[in-house]
């Protein structure tokens, strides 16, 4: 989970920190701390063990953990205790991860991890002890997925191309600063396409399954007003990192979330609604279930028609049940209440949209 932004103070701000903090791996009794720093990733990985004779550390560490376990890890005390561990790592991270200037093409392959560390952090009778930085023997991913031959996507379907990270053209405009890009935009063979990053590659297998359904029912767009999938992006061992899409133009920020809010005729309204009722019977006579319902996941096109996207499942908090998950039921009970966020001004959806309070499950509760 990203870093929350800093509210306005009237007090100086501190300097930005030279890292970014990536977010968090959860164990049974631990975390890891995941850092990138210039295209370098640096774990700390933390755990009772890391606390000798100092039991207030341990019983902050405790609390810390409850809250990253349990997915309230965007409060400021997270990402606070978070930072003031990395701070102690500062002098390492700028020496072996130090700024670079990229002058040419921009491709994935260089936005992904360029080196990997493990960093100690240890904590003796209440004061953090001299800490060591290591390298850590990884594969040429950033997630870190396992070489099981049952995720490869080369043997799992062959519908869509594959496409290599050096393949996969991103647009940048500052070349100090290409790893703070979260790639969207990207460009295959001049063809302008949305990449979406894969959390796991495993986790790609259901929503490429459902593309492959709809690609093979030869139903065009203004058929079934779904995103369409154009590639795979995937490492040497065919394990997938990122899905790409074909380009749907809209105006910013383009979901109908937003485009309710502008003064849109009971007409339109109507007109949207009938095309995502359509979409998704059809999406099920395909036996593909959408999953993920909630105006987030509507794109009104520049034509004013809706696209669903985001096949790959899991839902959102009042939107759709968590124990309906990924069942016809749950997206009939999410088109009800998606009809009732266009249609009524008063929508509960809609009045908790405007005060952005909208949150996924986590994902082991979403399992």
């Amino acid at each position: 989970m990203p870093s929350p932004s800093p509210s306005r103070s009237r007090s100086l701000s501190p300097p930005p920190r030279p890292y970014e903090i990536r977010g968090f791996e959860i164990g049974s009794d631990s975390f890891y701390i995941n850092i990138r720093v210039n295209g370098v990733r640096f774990d700390i990985p933390l755990s009772p063990d890391s606390f000798v004779r100092s039991p207030k550390t341990l019983a902050l560490f405790k609390k810390i953990f409850s809250l990253v376990k349990s997915d309230d890890d965007s409060g400021p005390d997270v990402w606070a205790y978070a930072r003031e561990i990395a701070d102690h790592f500062l002098p390492e991270l700028q020496r072996l991860a130090p700024k670079k200037i990229h002058t040419w093409k921009l491709t994935l392959a260089d936005l992904k991890a360029s080196g990997y560390f493990e960093c100690e952090y240890k904590v003796v009778k209440e004061r953090p002890t001299l800490t060591t930085v290591k390298p850590w023997g990884r594969q040429d991913d950033d997630d870190d997925p396992c070489a099981d031959k049952e995720w490869d996507m080369r043997t799992y379907q062959s519908t869509f191309p594959f496409y290599s990270l050096e393949d996969v053209e991103v647009p940048y405009t500052d070349g100090e600063s290409i790893h703070d890009i979260i790639p969207q935009r990207a460009f295959v063979n001049g063809k302008t396409c949305f990449y979406k990053s894969c959390y796991s590659p495993w986790d790609a297998l259901e929503e490429v399954t459902k593309y492959c359904k709809i690609a093979q029912s030869s139903l065009s767009i203004s058929d079934l007003r779904t995103s369409r999938l154009s590639g795979i992006v995937t490492y040497r061992d065919g394990l997938a990192k990122g899905l790409l899409y074909d380009w749907i133009e809209t105006k910013d920020p383009g979901t109908l979330t937003w485009a309710i809010e502008d003064d849109v005729p009971r007409s339109q309204k109507n007109k949207w609604t009938l095309q995502i009722r359509d979409t998704v019977r059809k999406l099920h006579s395909l036996g593909v279930v959408w999953g993920d319902v909630k105006a987030d996941n509507v794109l009104i096109g520049m034509d004013k028609n809706v696209v669903v996207i985001d096949l790959e499942g899991g839902t959102t908090k009042g939107w759709v049940d968590r124990e309906l998950l990924g069942t016809i039921e749950g997206d009939q009970q999410g088109l009800k209440r998606l009809v009732d966020f266009i249609l009524n001004d008063e929508s509960p959806l809609r009045l908790r949209n405007r005060i952005g309070s909208d949150c996924e499950y986590d994902s082991e509760e979403e399992e």
